[in-house]
């Protein structure tokens, strides 16, 4: 069983609760440094090259339009969410990703890296020469991005993992001696037929050293027609879902979505579902109670690529290494993915959060 978080309501024994929030009041931690406790968090996920293309508004079908600027980083949700989180000194953030060829991975490993993110869990394809990559259309005016993706990797295989997650283990234990277990979070992106078999290894191994109910497993459910991710609902101790994987499944309101959603997962289990700049909504299925939190004020939308990803990564901070009850971790997570709009990339992003108390 996995550690419970706390509840942030005025009424927590009744069946069911709402509490409503709002982003502008949340403290959240962005200093520097620190020489306590460090947590282990494990991210597994797909790694692109994005290449962005920022216009005033979403073109036409069959038009022509000039960009306002071009730009190309390092993307992929999983990849996102570990260098929001490396940005914290209490993380040891290890990232495990399916890759083309050594020299073809390095421009995007090195930029992990320099952000203290390890990477030594990638797996890599001798035989592919490029990365994924990924084509967003950024349109400043509504501040929407869509994506258009092409891979030609193969996912992660059980056997790959194992291997590599087993020796992850062992280098953060023997680095770092004042946690008495490796990883405190591990998050995967709902993506490959082989992930809830690594859930299963994971489960397995925490329980055989007596550490589950240290250990957090969180997913992401971003597309609905995925192979097998249904799979995933039952095992997950934190779910994040999509806008999109809500509309898929033809529900236009979150809040009806999880109600409905929430028999197939663990009874237990908390959902998440961030809904863009309208802000997110959670349930903890436990005590039915509802939680929600707005974006606040947005002035200004200078880049919303990458906004689910800091939300993802905001909730592992304020929950897994800060021990905010749920309510203000959700608020937190907004908070920190409305700042992210309003900057390019996510560097630097806690530091322009308030000081953790």
């Amino acid at each position: 069983m996995h550690k419970m978080f706390r509840l942030h309501s005025k009424n927590p024994s009744a069946s069911s609760s709402t509490t409503s929030f709002s982003a502008g009041s949340s403290s959240g931690g962005g200093g520097m440094s620190y020489s306590g406790p460090k947590y282990g968090i494990f991210l597994v996920g797909a790694t692109y090259l994005d290449t962005i293309l920022h216009v005033a508004d979403f073109p036409t079908e069959d038009s022509k339009q000039r960009a306002e600027r071009v730009e190309q980083r390092r993307g992929g949700n999983a990849a996102n969410t570990a260098e929001v989180l490396a940005q914290d000194p209490r993380a040891r953030v290890w990232y495990m990703s399916s890759l083309p060829s050594a020299s073809a991975s390095r421009p995007l490993l090195s930029d992990l890296e320099e952000c203290n993110v390890k990477t030594d869990a990638c797996v890599y394809h001798s035989s592919q020469n490029a990365p994924p990559q990924a084509y967003i259309i950024s349109a400043g005016r509504t501040g929407t991005r869509t994506i258009v993706s092409h891979s030609t990797l193969p996912d992660l295989t059980l056997n790959e993992f194992i291997k590599k997650f087993d020796a992850a283990c062992m280098r953060l234990t023997s680095d770092i001696d004042q946690i008495s277990c490796p990883f405190r979070w591990i998050h995967f992106e709902g993506r490959g037929e082989d992930v809830y078999k690594m859930i299963d290894y994971v489960e397995s191994v925490y329980l055989r050293h007596g550490w589950r109910q240290k250990l957090t497993i969180s997913v992401e459910f971003e597309k609905g027609d995925r192979p097998g991710i249904a799979n995933l609902l039952m095992r997950a101790d934190v779910c994040f879902f999509s806008r999109l994987y809500v509309e898929t499944l033809q529900f236009d309101r979150p809040e009806d979505f999880l109600a409905s959603v929430g028999s197939f997962c663990k009874p237990k289990a908390t959902l998440f579902c961030c809904w863009g700049t309208h802000g997110a909504v959670g349930l903890h299925l436990e005590t039915q109670t509802r939680l929600s939190a707005s974006t606040g004020r947005l002035d200004m939308v200078v880049d919303s690529v990458g906004m689910g990803d800091t939300f993802i990564a905001g909730i592992i901070l304020a929950l897994g290494i800060r021990g905010y009850d749920i309510g203000r971790g959700l608020r937190f997570a907004c908070e920190l993915a409305s700042q992210k709009c309003m900057q390019s990339g996510f560097k630097r992003l806690l530091r322009s959060m308030p000081q953790d108390d």
